[in-house]
């Protein structure tokens, strides 16, 4: 499980770097995949804290990637 919790960070900082190099829709993609593994470890060590706050993340970078898809559109039919 320790292994699980590092293969999670090394995804959240790839999203970072993926952000700083201008590659923000891949950096929310590898970030909801590194917190949906960190809440699945969270629940097995039973973190409830920092689950809860993976939690949160996950949906503001669906809400992201929503908004990020509804500019990609409105630009297309203009």
């Amino acid at each position: 499980m320790e292994l699980f919790g590092w293969i999670c960070t090394i995804m959240i900082i790839i999203g970072f770097i993926l952000n700083s190099i201008g590659n923000l829709k891949y950096a929310i993609y590898v970030w909801i995949i590194g917190d949906i593994g960190w809440i699945l470890y969270d629940l097995s060590i039973r973190n409830y804290s920092h689950l809860t706050l993976s939690i949160i993340i996950v949906i503001i970078n669906v809400y992201g990637l929503y908004k990020i898809n509804k500019n990609e559109d409105k630009s297309k039919k203009d």
